[in-house]
């Protein structure tokens, strides 16, 4: 009986935790590397946003992107980007992503709402060979 009594409070209690929570998929949209390259040669409107660190920057980044870490404050990083119309598909790429959704959540927040992210990163990029800019530890295709 005991148990019964249990499991009822855990079914009930599990909708209360997701209350709150926003769905990613809402937010932003994941793609791979290559879907990712389509839309940066074939979207006029679309703004390339690296944001790493400058020193990870300067080793290597994708042609036409813009460096705005998301280290910065939720504001600075904000005044920064606001140069972009609302508009805009913004492309956010990081070395494997944490930063990139980080970055998309607080664009979301700020009202935009056309947000793709590199699914895996400079990382994911890399493994595909895709060609990248500054100091890299292979040379460009």
């Amino acid at each position: 009986m005991k148990s019964k009594i249990i499991h009822c409070l855990i079914l009930l209690s599990f909708p209360l935790l997701l209350v709150g929570q926003t769905d990613t998929s809402l937010i932003y949209t994941a793609v791979g590397p290559e879907d990712f390259l389509t839309l940066i040669r074939f979207r006029e409107n679309a703004v390339l946003i690296d944001v790493r660190l400058p020193f990870e920057y300067r080793k290597g980044h994708i042609e036409r992107s813009i460096n705005i870490p998301i280290k910065r404050s939720r504001e600075k990083f904000l005044r920064k980007i606001s140069f972009v119309p609302q508009e805009s598909l913004i492309l956010l790429y990081c070395d494997s992503d944490v930063r990139s959704i980080s970055a998309a959540r607080r664009l979301y927040d700020a009202g935009y709402r056309k947000i793709y992210i590199l699914d895996g990163g400079i990382t994911a990029w890399k493994k595909k060979l895709l060609p990248l800019e500054g100091r890299t530890d292979r040379p460009n295709r």
